[in-house]
């Protein structure tokens, strides 16, 4: 469990699971907007179930490991839009992942790139 108060909402399903986001963010998204939003890898099928149920299509997925070692990826951020006839699961973008730790612990040139870009120092 999170120890911040302020970031455990961003952390955890606190406040519905991911399938009450999708329904939230679809009564609210412009036509043209995009729903961006963080998930447990282990929630990836929920994801999927979760935007089709409201109406949306997930039009890009970049999945996150912990560590280059890991053999599996720890969450992923979905990119996700109104969906219109010609969208399916198909059709999805699925990423390689990206690593945020080397071997050493240090950030990966990935990750450190993603960092550096929101003016957070290595």
């Amino acid at each position: 469990m999170p120890t911040s108060i302020q970031s455990a909402p961003a952390r955890c399903e606190f406040r519905g699971g991911i399938e009450n986001y999708c329904s939230a963010a679809s009564s609210v998204l412009s036509t043209h907007g995009l729903f961006v939003v963080c998930e447990n890898w282990l929630n990836n099928d929920r994801v999927y179930d979760g935007a089709k149920k409201a109406g949306l299509h997930i039009r890009t997925v970049f999945p996150i490991k912990g560590a280059v070692r890991k053999k599996t990826n720890l969450f992923a951020i979905y990119v996700m839009e109104h969906q219109n006839e010609q969208d399916t699961k198909s059709n999805t973008k699925v990423l390689e992942p990206i690593s945020v730790r080397k071997d050493d612990g240090k950030w990966t040139k990935e990750y450190a790139n993603i960092m550096a870009s929101m003016s957070i120092p290595e």
